[in-house]
């Protein structure tokens, strides 16, 4: 909201510039130029970002200057376009600042070219739009608050707001249990997210104090996501303890609301003396209290012969997670309120990295290289047009440096730089005027070569704005430059991504451009036309993160009102906005298909198999740490891996599902085993829950291990079967194993032994683990063939 209305007073105020001062043109050119830097906007601290957006200002004043220039010669200004294009959709593997300034450079020289096709004055358009940028580069400076400890907040408490729904949704079933086809109760992207935001402050821009402080709100709510998933695989509580545990369930979906609200710095909410926040708490702890006099009066009944031990002993796991989950939410409680209090704790701005020395000159390769030491100045040395800088430093030339007719001797053959000879010195210039012409040219020998998609997409967008732009300016079309900007605003590398953006596009600009021309009809007062647009640029950068829909439906009247400041009452500029952005979305949408295309379900079959190569992964190291409780390995690089290959195969998926071509049934195949292996990593995250020494007792584990991880990286569906079979046996052996403690206990309990014993601890640690090992068998059982991959793929097999 902030950097919303940033954005709308520093363009605003423009453009009441213009009006107060009678030149509203000027104004509206002045907006422009702000308008161009605010997309180079990327964040950040202040003096990069203002860095960053004053060298935006001036390469958009330069490209904007140019346009205007060349707006006669069209082949020149179509050059220029393409150059500008390749390099801004190639910008992110070229130079950092190319990806900064994106495609505004290329929008810049599309406005001054369609604004000087129409006759519009161009004379100081340029200064203008160069001032624009300048100014918004300051203001945004002063009007965009310093970073502070309050920033973090909103990310930390997201996976507890999550956390929260799943308990209410625990709490809501008939049954008090999770759906049997919920997938993912466990807030994994929140979390990464969570984390991210805590590994900042330990970077240049936070504090080891604050790092501290937030790393174990993270870790509790990490542990909060599994404990809620352990507890939804306990199954539903028994009758006789329902009423109770679901009571616990709701109070501590409220003390996670009102954590939330402690994060997010609700007013009157979660504080100390809140009366809310000490009723719930207060509530909880009661109904935790009642929760255990029915555990005990359930053990009375088993004793006497009227229930059988099993409910209570799941009745009694479920009381102690949900102690678990209401301690590590008070004790995340207490972080917070330390984090709160220092909410309004800047954070530093990064530090300034002390420019570098070149210790060698350009023309040596990036190999070591012994550095002798340098030579007393003798009169020899003194004199730089005689020596090539490399002989002077100390470094053998190479043969980048050498004339090309005479090979580079080796080092131990290199003459010293003060034997040179007046023979050498025209040798010795000329290499030096080569080696200056390559240090120009650093810079390209610096750039990694372009990955194969990234080179089609440039062509593709290059190609495709260039034919629009052609064919526009041929026809003589009234703000031709549209089509072009809608092609560079809408084409991605994936297809069902421009597919989408299309549709965002053209659905946005009718409703802005309706909205815009009813605007532009009615309202005719510049002043008010200044507030409106406040408002729309306000509106528009605040919600221009959450969908890039929304922006185009502000976006598109603020285009249109900026151009009706100067030009007031052409509301028929809305219809052929409409018009010409139809025109080049769809010619975004066909090059898009044609022209390269970069298709995503050739690849997800091998993206399946990635993830479920990393999910079988991390299904090892957490029912390894069972069998060696003593040797816990870190799971969460393991977990990490899997989550992220299982992210990445979700959106190969779902862009699959919106490409042409595709095979239904594969697609099916592979989101339906993407669906598995999500509960299957939920699942095995909750098993980390109950990992204690005794587990390593538990029967038939060790073969159970190694069947597990087979059955999910198996390549054929027999070896999945035969896997399958013997996780059936060991599930029986644990059963039987489990049985047995069910009766010593029972028989305890029938002669009055009520106290801890070996067969109830054994039952409290192994049985939730024995549960989750056969949930986890369910879940493996559902995985029996690999999902066909789809035709053109490499593993597809000839037809």
């Amino acid at each position: 909201m902030v950097a919303g209305l940033a954005n709308g007073v520093a363009i605003g105020v423009l453009l009441l510039a213009g009006v107060a001062a009678g030149d509203a043109a000027a104004g509206a050119w002045a907006a422009m130029g702000a308008y161009l830097a605010a997309f180079t906007n990327k964040g950040g601290a202040r003096r990069p970002r203002t860095c960053g957006l004053l060298v935006a200002a001036v390469v958009d004043g330069a490209v904007f200057a140019a346009g205007a220039a060349t707006a006669a010669w069209f082949p020149v200004t179509l050059v220029l376009l393409a150059v500008l294009v390749f390099l801004a959709t190639a910008g992110s593997r070229t130079h950092p600042v190319l990806e900064r300034l994106g495609t505004m450079p290329a929008t810049a020289l599309l406005v001054a070219a369609g604004s000087a096709a129409t006759g519009a004055t161009m004379s100081g358009a340029s200064v203008l739009v160069l001032l624009g940028g300048l100014w918004y580069a300051a203001a945004t400076a002063v009007l965009t608050p310093p970073a502070r400890m309050r920033d973090v907040l909103g990310p930390l408490a997201q996976p507890y707001r999550l956390i929260g729904r799943s308990l209410g949704s625990l709490a809501a079933c008939p049954s008090a249990v999770f759906p049997a086809d919920t997938a993912r109760p466990h807030p994994a992207a929140a979390l990464r997210r969570a984390e991210g935001a805590a590994r900042e402050l330990r970077g240049p821009r936070g504090s080891e104090r604050l790092a501290d402080l937030a790393d174990p709100l993270v870790g509790r709510a990490a542990a909060l996501a599994d404990l809620t998933v352990a507890l939804a695989a306990t199954g539903p509580p028994p009758a006789a303890v329902r009423m109770p545990c679901t009571a616990v369930i709701r109070g501590a979906e409220q003390q996670l609301q009102r954590l939330v609200d402690t994060l997010t710095r609700r007013p009157s909410t979660g504080a100390d003396n809140d009366p809310d926040t000490a009723q719930t708490a207060q509530s909880t702890r009661a109904a935790l209290a009642a929760l255990e006099a029915a555990c005990d009066r359930m053990r009375a009944q088993v004793a006497a012969g009227a229930l059988p031990y099993a409910d209570s002993a799941r009745a009694g796991r479920q009381r102690h997670l949900l102690t678990r989950i209401t301690t590590a939410i008070t004790a995340a409680q207490q972080d917070a309120r330390a984090l709160l209090a220092l909410a309004t704790t800047r954070l530093p701005p990064p530090p300034t990295a002390p420019p570098t020395v070149e210790a060698a000159p350009p023309t040596t390769r990036a190999t070591a290289l012994p550095v002798t030491p340098a030579a007393p100045p003798t009169a020899e040395a003194s004199a730089p047009s005689t020596v090539p800088p490399t002989a002077a430093a100390g470094v053998p030339p190479t043969t980048e440096a050498a004339p090309p007719s005479a090979p580079a001797a080796p080092p131990s053959t290199q003459a010293p730089a003060h034997t040179a000879t007046p023979a050498s010195v025209p040798a010795a210039a000329s290499a030096f005027r080569r080696s200056a012409r390559l240090r120009g040219l650093r810079w390209m020998r610096g750039v990694p070569a372009l990955p194969a998609s990234t080179s089609r997409h440039a062509l593709r967008t290059t190609t495709v704005a260039g034919v629009v732009f052609l064919l526009t300016q041929a026809a003589a079309l009234s703000h031709g430059e549209w089509a072009t900007l809608a092609v560079l605003r809408v084409l991605r590398p994936q297809y069902a991504v421009t597919r989408e953006r299309v549709a965002q596009r053209v659905i946005g600009n009718v409703v802005g451009g309706g909205c815009a021309a009813v605007l532009i009809a009615v309202v005719h007062e510049p002043a008010a036309l200044c507030l409106i647009l406040f408002l729309l640029i306000s509106a528009g950068f605040t919600l221009r993160p959450v969908n890039y829909a929304f922006w185009v439906v502000f976006g598109t009247p603020l285009v249109l009102l900026i151009g009706d400041v100067s030009h007031p009452g052409d509301w028929l500029d809305a219809a052929v906005r409409i018009a010409m952005t139809l025109l080049g979305t769809s010619a975004a949408l066909l090059g898009s298909r044609l022209l390269w295309p970069s298709w995503e379900h050739p690849r997800l079959a091998a993206h399946t198999a990635h993830a479920a190569t990393a999910t079988a992964a991390y299904l090892d190291t957490v029912l390894g740490s069972l069998g060696r409780p003593t040797r816990r390995p870190d799971a969460a690089t393991t977990r990490g891996a899997a989550e992220k290959a299982l992210a990445q195969a979700h959106t190969t998926c779902q862009n699959a599902h919106r490409e042409p071509g595709h095979d239904p049934a594969a697609l099916d195949d592979a989101a339906r085993l993407l669906w598995t292996l999500d509960r299957l990593v939920v699942l095995t995250a909750a098993l980390t829950t109950h990992v204690t020494p005794r587990t390593a007792h538990i029967p038939a584990l060790a073969s159970y291990t190694g069947h597990a991880t087979a059955a999910l990286s198996g390549r054929h569906a027999g070896q999945t079967a035969r896997h399958l079979d013997a996780l059936t046996d060991d599930l029986d052996e644990m059963s039987l194993y489990l049985d047995d403690l069910h009766t010593r206990r029972h028989r305890e309990l029938a002669a009055g032994c009520t106290g801890e014993t070996r067969s109830r601890a054994a039952i409290r640690e192994d049985g939730p683990v024995i549960e989750l090992l056969a949930a986890i068998a369910a879940v493996l059982g559902e995985i029996r063939t690999p999902p066909r991959p789809a035709p053109g793929s490499p593993t597809a097999p000839p037809p």
